[in-house]
């Protein structure tokens, strides 16, 4: 049974030939039709992305296609990556001129603070002294301004 397949075979070899060879072809044909559109599909993108990026795609006279738009992309890589970076920069000091504002702020609040502390004891000194003496002198008045905070208060 065997034997008489393979002389079939035999006798059919031209056309198993044939068929394979129109299988082959029809498969190429499927690949350079794929090929060719995702070239075309390539193209395309190329072409816009050059266009967005403020260059043309195709060659002009020596330069061959695609070289213009690639440095013109590169500059546009190049101008982004320097942005940031100054960017940043410009942030990092602002923030950093915004802390030392920030302590210079903490530091004069906290001396005001002390200084009303400071003035609002020797009023209640100079009080009770005023009372005691049944007085009010100079030192009274230069608790009630540093009080006030209108001059600094007197050393004893």
């Amino acid at each position: 049974m065997i034997t008489s397949l393979f002389n079939k075979a035999k006798a059919e070899i031209a056309w198993l030939v044939l068929l394979l060879v129109a299988v082959a072809a029809a498969f190429l044909y499927v690949e350079w039709r794929t090929t060719e559109a995702d070239r075309d599909r390539l193209l395309q993108s190329a072409e816009l992305l050059c266009t967005a990026a403020g260059s043309d795609f195709t060659a002009k006279g020596k330069i061959a296609r695609g070289v213009a738009c690639k440095a013109q992309i590169a500059a546009l890589a190049d101008f982004k990556s320097r942005t940031a970076e100054i960017t940043a920069k410009t942030l990092a000091d602002a923030m950093a001129a915004h802390d030392a504002r920030q302590l210079a702020d903490n530091l004069a609040a906290r001396a005001a603070a002390e200084a009303a502390r400071d003035a609002a004891h020797r009023m209640e000194t100079a009080d009770a002294e005023a009372e005691r003496r049944n007085l009010v002198d100079r030192e009274w008045t230069a608790a009630v301004n540093g009080v006030a905070g209108l001059r600094p208060t007197l050393a004893r």
